[in-house]
Order: structure tokens, then sequence, then C-alpha cells
């Protein structure tokens, strides 16, 4: 529940985010208390425009309602009979006006009159939430109004209010009275926030906890369900979306205060290999290898043993907020199709009425749920490979797919690839073809320009917008990348080659060049990092002449062929093995001493690396990042000179003193009182080139 939890939180602030807020208007306080009002319903979200108009008594008779044990109850009022004169059942306010006064919050006039369009004055307020906190009037020390208004001082109620006796309360000052009252305590002793289920702790109030109480749902669209209103954000699978458009099997959620629906298109499908903590009443289920939490009692009973569910049967699994089961799909409704990349195949032996072979497929699909079906025993699928699952009633099949390939710029604003149409739900997947794979969202390739050679798979859906996309290494965010500690190979400990007749030579070569030739790998293969960041760093070592140097060639195999030619006789067996010989590069990756051990050595030297890596963590490929001197630093870029550069979500950040890496944090560093070296990849991903290593350096 803990999982769900925090979904339900980011989901939730993401909506709260939409609201737009007066900058000049409100601080931190009072923006809280407007979208507390918002969240419980006190106020619309396109009130934020005019905070500082009057509210009048009908409002704040809302507005009381929004912040009591009464706020669900409003709607159930009806519009019956006459509350006042000019307060017709059929009036907007009634409802809070009729819940108002019953609970003597707020009062009519003698003549028969509750004049809710008059404006409310802060006194008036004042004592309306007392009212709400349970004093009596009659306990209070004084009259009428001082009495109320320095009660209200002394419990907390007027804080960060600037308004005194008589004088109109506007809505941003009507959100700050009663977000007050949440802190204070009521005629019976605890914070009022407390009995209304939120969290009230220091003076302070979880507003995470306010804004789940307006969340309702998951529900479970059927063809034709509408929402109750018309949302003004919506979200489809934790993505801002422009349709709030329901199909059958959406499971949804929403918050009608805020105006916000979260819509979600996930499906888990395949046969069930497991159920826990037990098949009568489960928890939890297992489909296609990964584990799936039940969210509900309802949900469970279809799964249940009892109800002739369970391990075998082949279901969809309607997936909402953090992956939970919202509901299950049997039968020829449970039809689904998946794509995605091979990640591993094996075989193992089973003894099931007698001894066979059993192989799996571990596949990462679009969605970025990697399911595990079983598959004939006699095909192969190679990781990296292309494939669809197929899940009907019979059970999950596995085919292979060609490459489909579409072409074009994805938009700005990240909707259209080339004349295409970006599916609100459409999933991404970047993968390498060694089987590495991973979910991008359409942000990430803002204005990248994608082609045949990048684009591996498309599917289209009935409106014609891509749904479903497989790239081939796009993002760069699928290597592994860190900064060089040290390289280990045989350089360090190679025999002299100086013969006899050489020994006496300051230049140590051979009359066959050998030694020259070693000297020359030497200074590549293992150079002193430290000198060579330093030369970085300072500039000594150009950006064009680093580039030279590291990016000719994918390993160092080329820097020993073009001196073999010099070398005859017996040193070249020894320069050869000595080059194909591999290294162990040692290196912090994510803040962690890691180590890399290939059968080549790569042109690999100081600061930032990436790393290719095959499904079971072998290299497959080493390249050098490229440097490049850190001006400035932003929220997600960095400035060098004139160029701005993206930094990826995930990078690293190191404070580097006397050959040490320290990991650390941009927060922690800047560029008046650190040296900065940013670190990218500029080896050919479309939408790549983001900085993905930040070393600093103390300036002392």
């Amino acid at each position: 529940m803990k999982k769900r939890f925090l979904a339900l939180l980011l989901a939730v602030s993401m909506a709260m985010s939409m609201l737009a807020m007066p900058a000049a208007a409100l601080g931190s306080a009072s923006n809280t208390a407007v979208q507390t009002a918002i969240t419980l319903g006190g106020m619309d979200a396109g009130q934020t425009g005019s905070l500082d108009a009057a509210v009048t008594r009908g409002a704040f008779a809302r507005m009381l309602v929004a912040f009591s044990a009464y706020r669900e109850s409003a709607a159930s009022q009806g519009a019956v009979g006459t509350l006042y004169k000019d307060v017709p059942g059929s009036s907007q306010w009634a409802p809070y006006i009729r819940i108002a006064v019953q609970q003597g919050w707020m009062n009519g006039y003698t003549d028969g009159t509750f004049r809710p369009d008059n404006a409310v004055t802060l006194e008036e307020a004042c004592t309306a939430v007392l009212k709400l906190l349970g004093y009596k009037m009659t306990d209070l020390n004084g009259a009428f109004p001082a009495a109320q208004l320095n009660k209200a001082q002394e419990l907390g109620l007027r804080s960060q209010l600037n308004r005194a006796q008589g004088q109109t309360m506007n809505y941003e000052d009507c959100a700050m009275l009663l977000y007050n009252a949440l802190t204070a305590n009521t005629a019976s002793g605890g914070a009022y926030g407390s009995t209304l289920g939120f969290t009230v702790a220091n003076g302070q109030v979880d507003t995470s906890t306010v804004l789940l109480n307006s969340l309702k749902g998951p529900f479970v669209a059927s063809e034709g369900t509408q929402l109750p209103f018309a949302p003004v954000s919506v979200y489809r699978n934790d993505k801002v979306s422009e349709s709030g458009e329901l199909n059958k099997y959406d499971v949804y959620y929403y918050s009608e205060s805020l105006q916000t629906v979260w819509i979600y298109t996930r499906r888990a499908a395949g046969r069930i290999t497991a159920v826990s903590p037990s098949a009568s009443a489960p928890t939890a289920v297992t489909v296609a290898g990964t584990s799936y939490q039940l969210g509900s009692s309802a949900v469970a009973s279809k799964i249940s043993s009892l109800n002739g569910g369970g391990v075998g049967e082949v279901v969809t699994l309607l997936l909402g907020m953090d992956n939970e089961v919202a509901d299950v799909v049997t039968g020829e409704e449970a039809d689904s199709v998946f794509y995605g990349v091979v990640q591993t195949a094996t075989r193992s032996l089973v003894e099931d009425n007698g001894a066979d072979v059993l192989q799996r497929v571990a596949v990462m699909c679009t969605d970025g749920i990697t399911r595990t079906v079983n598959v004939d025993k006699s095909l192969n699928y190679p990781a990296g490979w292309m494939v669809r699952i197929d899940v009907t009633p019979e059970g999950e099949n596995v085919t292979a797919i060609e490459n489909r390939t579409i072409s074009g710029t994805v938009s700005a604003d990240a909707t259209m690839l080339g004349d295409h149409k970006l599916a609100d739900d459409v999933q991404i997947l970047d993968t390498t073809t060694e089987g590495v794979a991973g979910t991008v969202r359409p942000s990430r390739l803002s204005g990248t320009k994608l082609n045949m050679l990048n684009v591996r798979y498309y599917t289209l859906n009935d409106n014609g917008e891509i749904d479903r996309l497989i790239l081939n290494d796009v993002t760069g965010d699928l290597w592994k990348y860190g900064v060089l500690d040290d390289i280990r190979n045989i350089a360090a400990n190679l025999p002299s080659t100086k013969t006899p007749a050489t020994a006496g030579d300051s230049e140590g070569e051979g009359s066959d060049g050998t030694t020259q030739v070693l000297k020359d790998l030497r200074s590549v293969l293992v150079p002193t990092t430290s000198e060579i960041l330093w030369g970085v760093i300072n500039g000594d070592i150009l950006q064009t002449v680093w580039n030279k140097v590291t990016s000719s060639t994918g390993s160092l195999v080329s820097i020993g062929v073009k001196q073999l030619a010099k070398v005859v006789g017996e040193p070249y067996g020894t320069i050869l093995n000595y080059v194909g010989g591999g290294a162990t590069y040692v290196c912090y990756v994510n803040g962690q001493l890691t180590s890399y051990t290939t059968s080549i050595k790569y042109p690999v030297l100081a600061g930032g690396l990436a790393v290719r890596q095959e499904v079971n963590g072998s290299v497959k490929a080493m390249i050098q990042l490229m440097p490049m001197k850190i001006d400035k630093v932003g929220a997600a870029s960095v400035l060098s000179g004139s160029t701005r550069y993206e930094v990826a979500d995930n990078a690293q950040v190191y404070l580097w003193y006397k050959g040490q890496y320290y990991a650390t944090k941009l927060a922690e560093v800047n560029s008046d009182d650190y040296y900065l070296t940013g670190w990218y990849d500029n080896f050919g991903c479309a939408a790549g080139k983001r900085v993905r290593v930040i070393v600093a350096v103390k300036k002392d």
C-alpha cells in the first residue's frame, strides 16, 4: 500500500502544479491555503485569477462546508423548499447555507433574509470559524466583535491576515483563515484538521492527506462511460493528456474539486502462474513472470480458487495507479497483444509427468513490463530480437516481427512524429541490438529527428495515431555512465625491450623501433589520469585535441596496427598480444566503485566514460565522453560559453581532489567556487548529447 500511496501523492501533486497562481499575489503559505480550498471544493480552480474579489456570505457558506465533515453531504441537500426569502432552493448557495445555518455557524437576519450577496467582513468570518471549531460565543470574554477577534488571534486564525475590524474579506483571506483553522485547537482540544482525517503535526497540515481525501476511484470504464464533470486537467498513464475520453476497460480516478482525472490503459495479460499468500484468499497474482498487488477484495474474489480462478487461468489484469490490479478480465475479452524486445531465453529441466526441457523467453514490452512466456523449446530467441506476444484464452504465443520504420522530427511539444500524431498513451521503448531496453517519455524526444536507422518498429491505433514505438539506441540512456579511476593492464608491468647494445641509449629504442612503439602505446593506454584530467579542467588539453585522440576508433587496436609496419620479427607478436590482451577499467558509477574487464582496450583516458553492455552485463563497447567547461548551471541545463547542454535526469556529480572522486550533488557545487567540467555523450544517439557526468574541483 505504501507504493500506491506514493503514486497517488505524485499524481495529485502533478495536478496541483497545473493550478495557475498569480506569482505576485501569493506567498507560499497562501498558495498552499488556496490550493487546499480548491481541493476541498471551497473554491473553483478558475477563481485563482481573481483572488482579490470580495467573498459573499453565500460563497463563504460554501467554504465553511468544504472545510467541515459535511463536505461530502452537500450535494445530497437537494433543492427543496425556500430557506430564506432571498435564498430559493434553486440557488447555487442553498445546500451550503442550509448546512451552515443548521450547524449554527451562520445565521439569517430577523427580517427573514440571509443576504447571500453581501460581502463577509473579518469579524463575521472569524465568528463563523470559531463556531466551526466548537466554541460558544457566550464563553468568550468581552462583547462582539472584540471578543471574537481576540479569540481568533489567540488561536492563530488571523495569522498572515492583513485585515482589520469592518474590512471585507477576499478569497485569499478566507482561504488563509480556514487553512489556519485546520491547525487550530477545537473547543474540546486537539487540532481541528485531525478531526477531518488530515495529518497535523508541529502546527503544519500534511496537504497530501487533504489531496488524497478528494480522490475517488479506481473505476473501470465500460462502453460509453462518461465522467460526472468536464475535467480541466487529464493525466493518461501519469502523462498530461488533451483528451478525457474513456474507452472500455480504462481504469480511472478523479477529483471533482480539482476537476482532474487520471486514466490508465495499462494491461497485464497471460497465464496465472502463482497467487499469494493462498489460493483461496489471494492478495497478489503472478502473470507472465511479474507479480501484481490486487487492489480490492472484489478483485481478489475473481482470482480466488473458491470462485474457480487461480493458477493456470488466462487473464488480462486492468492496472491502475502503481500497477495495482483494479479488475480482472477473462475469456475472449482477455485477448491482448504486446510488442517488445527479447531480454533472455533460458532452457531448464522440468519433471512433470516425465523429464523434459522448458524454454522461457523474457520480453521487455513497450509498456515497460517484462513478460516471461513459455515457448517452443526447439526455437531460438536471441536477445535483442523484436517479438509480438499474443494472449488468447488458449494461452500465449510469441512470434518474431520484422522492422517497420518511420521517419520524421518529433515536434517541440512531443505530440507529433513527422506527419503522424503520437497517441496520448503512446508507449515508447528505446532498445539496443543486445536486448537492453527502457521506456521513454515522449517529451524526452522533443525536437529529435528520427529515421529508418533509429526506428525499429511502430504500430497505429484505430485513429491512425502512433501508439507504440520501438527505437534503436536513440536516447543514449541505455548506456551506463561513470568516471574513470584507474586502468589496470600489462603495460604497467611490461618488460623492458632494451638490448645490451641499446641499454645506454637515453631513448631506450632498439634499431627496429620496438621500444618507441611500446612507449607510444604505454602513453595512451596507461596515462596519468590526474594529469590528463587537470589538463582538461585548466584548458591545456583542448576539446578538439581530445576529440581527435579519443573518437577516431572504437578500440585501441588501430593504434598498434599503425605502428606494426615498423616492427618485424618477435616484437610483432609481443605488441599484438599486448594490444589484444584486454584491460580492467576501475570506475565510479553512481558513486560506487565498479570494475569492467574487457577483452580489448578502448580509447578511454580520464574523466567521464560510457559503457554499452549486453543484457548479462558483459561489456560490448566503451567510449570516452566529451569534456567541456561549465560556465553556468541552470535547473536542467548548463552553459559552456554560449552553448547550452541539457543535463541528463540521472547525471552524476563528483568532487575531485588529489586524484580521488567523491560523489556529491549539483546543489553542493557552483561555477563561482569550483571548476566544473561536464562530460557529455557525443557518439551519435539522435536524442543524446546530454551531460552525463559533472566533475567539480574546488578553487583553492
